[in-house]
Parts: structure tokens; sequence; C-alpha cells
């Protein structure tokens, strides 16, 4: 901090679009013996402007440089607020009522809070980075809302499907499988009297693609920017009588850089898991019946022989009226589960993190954290999660999992949480299970939706 603001203070600093201070380096020679004059061109090698720590390259002199002196970097109104805070702890320190004890723990939260503002590239991360085939800073990737909505890539062409969780070196992206929704746990019929959770007794959905990348920024109405998946129903000559659409779209923004203070919370860089669903024909079957017109759920015993907790009509009913009714409803659209877990143990995780493995999240925050869209031409429904708004440890833990993701297999179960017992018990809408998303192996979300990645198009073999 201190040699940010003497070399700012000599005029060496000038500030850079991106907000960040940069410095000018010189290096004055010398010609006959004397010194030559710094503003003599000929004389004077100008190094040329260089980012505090900011940049990511793949070269490895950035990496020997970073290792030996990488500078520490504020932006600029950070450079502001830390200058405050240091002068403010000075004059308070030179106040008669401050005693000692209380000069040393303002000394402590000045230092802390400053320590806050600052950042500085961690090596490891840039070998991580460098490993990949492109690397691009920032600056030189267009935002999501520029890019160019006439091209769609395919949907799911940034994974591979394969039949179980193995570790495969020649695949060259990260692979995916459907799950059982009978190893995730959900409420159960009489919940509300016994809160007693059994395991998941079906699914409305399966799953038929899933797509992950990286992004500076989150991308939103991806079911709008990917060719979606051809899906076809032996309907016969029943006309549709129901909302549900035949394709449901689900996709986590999930944040991977560690919070700071005074950083906006809404936004930027992250990985995004996009799962396409299709509509089960047994759910179908059931839609027909349930809203067929004088239809009764008083005299409803299609499934009188079936035990209570196996059942899945009430889930089909409650996913019917959510469909319908949620779209104008913030408040019913709130009833949103995520039921997430991974191999968190083989990894090694703390148990802050651990704990939460398997626990439902509800999405209540509507436009905030959860963004419910209906595509009528498309015959889908979309439902997006955005973790950047989350608190500030569960993006701690985010930043901390990151390093673990070429190792991670992650599952993900959607489901509308019932709340009496004609709702009851829970039926999950779909679940997938992602395996080993490295850095090295998912794409750029820039790249996949501008049509710059090989991926956009790619024709793939399913395992």
């Amino acid at each position: 901090l201190t040699d940010v603001i003497v070399e700012t203070s000599l005029g060496l600093a000038e500030k850079s679009k991106e907000g960040n201070w940069e410095l000018e380096n010189y290096c004055i020679s010398r010609k006959d013996g004397e010194e030559s004059n710094a503003n003599d061109t000929d004389t004077v090698v100008r190094e040329g402007t260089r980012a505090l720590g900011t940049a990511l390259t793949t070269r490895t002199d950035l990496l020997d440089r970073c290792t030996a002196d990488a500078p520490w970097m504020l932006a600029g109104n950070s450079l502001y607020i830390a200058w405050a805070a240091a002068n403010g702890a000075l004059l308070l320190a030179r106040s008669s009522s401050t005693s000692i004890d209380q000069f040393w723990k303002l000394f402590v939260f000045t230092n802390f809070g400053i320590w806050q503002l600052c950042t500085r590239p961690k090596v490891s991360s840039l070998r991580r980075q460098s490993k990949s085939v492109d690397v691009t800073t920032e600056s030189n990737v267009p935002a999501p809302s520029s890019i160019d909505k006439s091209f769609r890539p395919t949907a799911g062409n940034t994974t591979i499907k394969v039949s179980s969780v193995v570790k495969n070196n020649e695949i060259d992206m990260p692979s995916w499988l459907p799950i059982s929704p009978s190893t995730m746990d959900v409420r159960s019929h009489g919940y509300l009297s016994t809160k007693k959770k059994i395991s998941c007794p079906g699914e409305l959905y399966e799953c038929i693609a899933v797509d992950c990348f990286a992004s500076n920024a989150r991308f939103t109405d991806i079911a709008a920017r990917v060719k979606l998946p051809d899906v076809s129903f032996d309907d016969g000559d029943s006309p549709k009588t129901w909302q549900s659409p035949d394709i449901f779209i689900a996709s986590l923004a999930i944040p991977t850089e560690a919070p700071r203070f005074g950083q906006s919370t809404d936004d930027g860089p992250g990985v995004t898991v996009v799962g396409y669903f299709k509509m089960k024909e047994e759910t179908r079957a059931i839609l027909r019946r349930v809203t067929a017109p004088g239809y009764d759920p008083s005299s409803d015993e299609s499934e009188s022989d079936v035990d209570v907790q196996k059942r899945t009509v009430n889930g089909v009913r409650l996913w019917e009226q959510y469909c319908i009714q949620a779209p104008p409803d913030p408040t019913f659209q709130a009833r949103f589960k995520l039921i997430p877990s991974a191999n968190l143990e083989e990894l090694g995780c703390p148990a802050y993190i651990s704990k939460y493995n398997g626990k439902p999240v509800l999405i209540k925050r509507n436009q905030v954290t959860g963004f419910f869209t209906e595509y009528p031409s498309l015959n889908a429904m979309s439902f997006e999660i955005s973790f950047h708004p989350f608190p500030y440890l569960f993006k701690q833990a985010m930043a901390y999992l990151k390093d673990y993701f070429d190792s991670t297999v992650g599952t993900f179960g959607f489901v509308i949480e019932g709340r009496n017992d004609d709702e009851l018990p829970e039926v999950m809408i779909g679940a997938m299970q992602l395996c080993y998303p490295g850095p090295s192996l998912i794409c750029r979300g820039e790249d996949f939706f501008s049509g710059s990645c090989p991926k956009s198009c790619a024709v793939k073999k399913m395992d």
C-alpha cells in the first residue's frame, strides 16, 4: 500500500480504464559515459504499462515473476477506502481518549480491512490456467449480453454421457450420467407431523443432455440460446390438456471467485451447469388423467394398491399446479428446491462445508437467486439458479472447492416443496450427475455461444 501511494504521488501511476492502478516502468541508460535525458526516446526504454497482478497469461515468465515479486494491487475506489481507513486510525490514535488496548484493536481491524481490499494472484491458479488450451483475459472476452444470439449451439455439446462414474483421461470434456432419484431424501407423506424423510419414490422428467462451461459473467435465458434436443411422444389423437412442458431446463450459476469487500455480489466469474430434461411417458399418462374434464382427486384410486410413500400422483399434481401458478406468483415460485451433493468426504473438505452436503436449498428470492421462464413456442420451461447473491461464507466455500473440480462428482436434484399431505410425498422433477468438471476440460461460455468453440457444433457419440 505504501509503495502504491508513494509512486502515485510521484506521478508514475495512472488509472486504467478497468479501474486498477497501473505503473509505468522506465529504464534509463547511459550514453557516452553520461546519463541521458529521461525524455530522450533513443535512450529511454518504456517497458509498457503492466497491470498490478491482475492479468492471467500462460507464459512461464509471468509465473516466475509472480513467484518472485508479484505486487499487491488495490482497485482505484478501494485505494481511497484504504487510505481513509488508515488515516482515520492515525487520527484516533492521536486522540487522548484512545487507550492502548483500543488502539491495538483499531490497528488490527484497520489492517484486516486493508488486507481484504488487497488481492494477489496465486501461482497455483496461474499454473492450472496455463494447462488449458486457451486462457483469455477478461478484457478480451465479450460480455454475455454482447454475443450475437443469432447463432445457437447444440445443447449438451460441452459434456459427454457415460454409463458409470469412471475418470477417463482420454475424455477431453466433463461427463455426466442420469442418477436414480432414490439416492436423495425428500419429504414423506405425513411429514408435517412425523418430520420423516424417505428415499424419493420417482421423477417426472429424465435427463437427456447436460452443459457445463465457465464464464466471466452469468449467462441468462439459456433455453433460447441453444438448440434444444428433439423430443417426441406417442400421444395419439389425445389433445394436450396440461400446462407442464415437454422439456424442462434447470441451470446453476456457481461463483468461483472468493468475495472481496466492496465487490458486486450479483454476478462475476463462475461455472454454469445446465440440465435438459424430457418428460417421462408415465408422467404424461398421469397428467392426461388428472387434467381431464370432470376429474375428482378425492375419488382417484389409481394408486390405491401402492404404498402411500411410493405414490407419485400427488407429485405430478403439484408440478402441474406449479407450472400454472408460479409464473405470476413469486410466493408460489419460491417453493422450488435444489438438492445438491458431492463426494466431499473423498475430497477431504472441512466440516463447515461437508455438513451441508445433501441438504435441500429453497430458492426463495424471485429474480435474485431464482428465475422461472416460460417458452411456449418451444414447449419448454426453465428455472435458472444464481448462487452469486448467496452469503459470503457460501461463496468462500465455492472458491475453496473450485481447486477440486477436476476430482468432483456432483449430483443435483430438483423438486417442488410439498406442504400438505395432498402434495406429499415429494417427487423429483429431475436429477443429474456431473463428473470431473476440471478447469482444463470445461470450455468458455463466451466461446460456446459465439460459435468459436469447436464443441458448439460438434457431434458426439453417447457412451
